[in-house]
């Protein structure tokens, strides 16, 4: 039997396309395997959003074609083959196959005829998947692709226009991974607020989640990438009411200057992100909200920075991300002239991140006289003999970790009702309660 490895890069987007390919490929008859060293076929799905993320990309794909079998073949696929496909074969002869964003069932498709295995026809690629995290998670892509042309961002060209899946399709792909175990259900897509304006001519992100709300189960519900020109008052009290929906938003705003914000060609203005906050905190004061910013955007001076200063400390997001102004080639944002120096712009990173430490410690310390639910994920590596996981409130990866130090985690994931016994920034230690 053939063995597939696979490496991952990206964003959980990139994630969930790399698990239906996995699921295709297992169910097809080959073995998924995770040593690239005892494999016959690497599969790389790559990220190309920005230079960073390209670098990281061609990194892995010369390492890997030094670190392979001999014999073992290489395929590329995802966002930096589909952006600089053109060039693609002369620059890495090591891949013996590669396939952009939308296309991943040839690379499966390849590995099969290449392995002597018959494709099935009748197989539908997409109706089995294999979860790449721990399972008691799971993302699901509602839609891919973005009708939004902010000026920084290479995605439109990339995945191309919004295109959300039909509302039939996630409720029986949720369904299936509820049936399978999966306690939380995180929905994502490049601009969730937009689901559904291209099938039914208007946003049905909210009809959407009260669907899966209602499916039969012990689960949760979790939203990402949430832009604030598409969320309104009813928007906000339907969330409150929806009993599995976890309080959590994340609002990327990229910017609060309206001069910045028009120069990014956002869709909102200072005063309707600051309307979507101050109603989230009005309505589900409980609720925790994340926002990243783009620091150093071309003309950022320094009113501009003291606006998102006093956005921090007045607003208060219990989470955020900062992250410095990358100019990416076929963007419009690449011509302008008005650059930021990058000395510059660490300094101001690391100005904001400490106003930034501030909100997420106070948040935090008004969770210690709370009961609050997290999962246990295994032992941790950084702590010897320390069960690992997250809080409720914080979503994988992002947020930080939780510690247990107290109490039995012998129910597997769980969750587990906890209290929080120190604060260690961006992480909590909780002692187990039940």
């Amino acid at each position: 039997m053939s063995r597939v490895a696979f490496i991952g890069l990206g964003c959980s987007k990139n994630t969930t396309d790399l698990e239906y390919l996995m699921g295709y490929l297992r169910d097809s008859g080959l073995d998924i395997v995770n040593d690239i060293t005892s494999s016959d076929y690497i599969v790389i799905n790559t990220c190309g959003f920005i230079e960073p993320a390209v670098m990281e990309a061609i990194e892995n794909i010369v390492q890997t074609g030094e670190k392979k079998p001999e014999g073992a073949k290489i395929i590329a696929a995802g966002c930096m083959v589909e952006r600089f496909k053109d060039e693609f074969e002369e620059e890495f002869p090591e891949v013996d196959f590669y396939t952009g964003v939308h296309t991943l069932k040839e690379a499966g498709d390849f590995i099969l005829k290449d392995s002597g295995l018959t494709i099935d026809e009748s197989r539908v690629y997409g109706s089995a998947r294999l979860i790449a995290n721990h399972p008691y998670y799971a993302y699901i892509k509602i839609a891919d692709g973005c009708n939004n042309r902010c000026s920084y961002c290479i995605i439109p060209s990339i995945r191309g226009d919004l295109k959300s899946r039909p509302e039939e399709s996630i409720i029986r792909e949720a369904e299936e991974l509820i049936r399978s175990g999966v306690k939380e259900i995180i929905l994502i897509s490049q601009d969730s607020t937009k689901y559904g304006i291209d099938l039914y001519g208007e946003g049905r992100l909210v009809q959407l989640v009260e669907k899966i709300n209602d499916l039969a189960g012990d689960f949760f519900i979790r939203l990402l990438y949430l832009n604030p020109d598409g969320i309104n008052e009813d928007d906000i009290r339907r969330f409150s009411e929806i009993e599995k929906l976890v309080k959590y938003f994340e609002i990327p705003v990229q910017h609060i200057s309206d001069k910045i914000l028009s120069k990014m060609h956002r869709k909102s203005d200072s005063r309707k992100i600051k309307d979507v906050f101050s109603n989230i905190r009005k309505v589900m004061p409980e609720a925790f909200i994340r926002t990243t910013f783009i620091v150093g955007f071309p003309g950022e001076d320094e009113n501009d920075f003291e606006e998102l200063k006093g956005f921090l400390r007045d607003f208060a997001p219990d989470y955020a991300g900062f992250f410095e102004f990358q100019p990416e080639e076929g963007t419009k944002a690449f011509d302008m002239s008005d650059y930021v120096d990058n000395e510059k712009i660490e300094s101001r990173i690391l100005e904001l991140e400490s106003i930034q430490e501030q909100n997420t410690v106070e948040r935090l310390k008004k969770m210690q006289n709370k009961e609050i639910l997290a999962f246990a994920e295994g032992f941790s590596e950084d702590i010897e003999f320390i069960p690992e996981g997250r809080a409720i409130f914080q979503t994988p990866d992002i947020d930080g970790k939780t510690f247990f130090i107290d109490g039995r985690a012998d129910r597997g994931y769980g969750p587990y009702k906890c209290s929080i016994e120190k604060i260690v920034y961006p992480d909590i230690y909780c002692k187990i309660v039940s």
